[in-house]
């Protein structure tokens, strides 16, 4: 892409927000590392160097054997905690993650607080498509927000896929660096994007919605444009993902938070053939891939052949049912029902046992909820689930010889 065809007001718009961002950056809690100054949830990584980095998570994507079963949530770093809100009393989420050292904050946070077997990325997967030409706003009534929203095939003509995946996403590579080396003797970091489907929706609708009827009505009446922005933001998603198993993430998960708003058929010939486009460009990266098709039950195994290492499993249907459909080829990440997080400690425990019986008849097992942590969940319950599952299933390779 040459400079001159490139969105250059919301480039602007996005130089300017990093460089306020950056100015804000003394807030953030820091301790001295060399000659870098790095925020305090990052800086508590230093004291593991030299130790033997917990790598359950990458062993359970590959069904490798483990010595116990590796767990992470969505949604693990956000406001339920405090020190995340501490953070965020001095920014807003849009300075959050364009600013390098913040996001690394964030991101580290729960593996300091938790004790989970990875760290997922803080940002949101809106921010990808800034690039191509959309322009984001953020509420934190409402959430993100287009003003701009895709309304026919002219708007779709007019986004660009970048050359260049820093092109205006930089500061995501420069985050991701810095957890990379905090991280190292640790545990994994997982990179992300949103997958085709999920962000051409929120293109069109403009914002999240609850039946995105605007979105649902183009695909249908504009099927040419609807295929020529499926394909372009499958481009630019490819190698937004292998920039960042280039910064340093060990593992990159797709985000198809809106795949059930159709039925199979249309899923599977509307949808599926771009992650598999995606995760067949990415493989190439060597590191594990995850996939999330929230709501498409009736696809199962179909996208248990798109190519990813791991499919993750939302709370809409039995995990052992999923994995009987799924076979021996993959992993699954799942599925424990996110409000349960809201019971006694008694119920809790037994909901992961559940969850981990479920599970046993699984190449590889990543313990994770069925969708994100809910907003106001009690921390120490959180934490007593990442406890509860390293307890249950430690010894004999979490029902494996480890």
């Amino acid at each position: 892409m040459n400079r001159k065809d490139s969105p250059d007001i919301e480039r602007r718009h996005f130089v300017q927000g990093v460089g306020a961002a950056l100015s804000l950056a003394p807030f953030v809690a820091r301790a001295a590392v060399a000659a870098d100054a790095q925020p305090a949830a990052v800086a508590s990584g230093v004291a593991a160097a030299g130790s033997q980095r917990n790598n359950t998570f990458l062993k359970a994507c590959r069904g490798e054997p483990v010595e116990h079963t590796p767990i992470w949530m969505m949604r693990q770093a956000g406001r339920y905690l405090p020190q995340y809100q501490k953070v965020m009393e001095k920014s807003d989420f849009l300075t959050a993650v364009r600013t390098p050292e913040i996001a690394a904050e964030l991101t580290i946070q729960p593996v300091d607080i938790l004790g989970v077997d990875a760290a997922i990325f803080y940002s949101d997967i809106t921010t990808t498509v800034v690039p191509m030409g959309m322009h984001l706003r953020y509420s934190d009534q409402t959430g993100p927000s287009f003003e701009n929203p895709i309304r026919g095939m002219a708007d779709v003509q007019r986004l660009v896929v970048p050359d260049d995946p820093a092109d205006g996403l930089g500061f995501v590579y420069d985050a991701q660096r810095i957890c990379a080396r905090e991280l190292a003797n640790r545990v994994p970091l997982i990179g992300f994007a949103g997958a085709p489907f999920t962000m051409a929706a929120y293109m069109v609708e403009g914002r999240a919605g609850q039946s995105f009827a605007e979105f649902r009505r183009f695909l249908f009446a504009e099927p040419g444009a609807f295929a020529m922005l499926m394909d372009k933001v499958a481009r630019h998603t490819a190698r937004y993902l292998k920039a960042q198993a280039a910064a340093g993430a060990d593992a990159l998960m797709l985000f198809d938070s809106n795949a059930g708003l159709v039925g199979p058929h249309d899923y599977e010939t509307l949808n599926l053939p771009y992650v598999r486009q995606i995760i067949a460009e990415i493989r190439s990266t060597g590191v594990p891939i995850l996939y999330f098709g929230l709501g498409a039950h009736a696809s199962l195994k179909a996208i248990g052949e798109c190519g990813a290492d791991v499919i993750g499993i939302d709370y809409g249907m039995p995990l052992d049912g999923a994995i009987a459909q799924l076979g021996a080829k993959v992993s699954v990440q799942g599925n424990m029902e996110p409000f349960c997080l809201y019971q006694t400690r008694g119920e809790i425990r037994a909901r992961v046992a559940a969850t981990l019986e479920a599970a046993s008849g699984a190449r590889g097992h990543v313990f994770n909820l069925g969708h994100g942590v809910p907003r106001y969940s009690p921390v120490d319950n959180v934490k007593a689930v990442v406890d509860f599952v390293h307890e249950l299933s430690s010894g004999a390779g979490a029902g494996k010889d480890a």
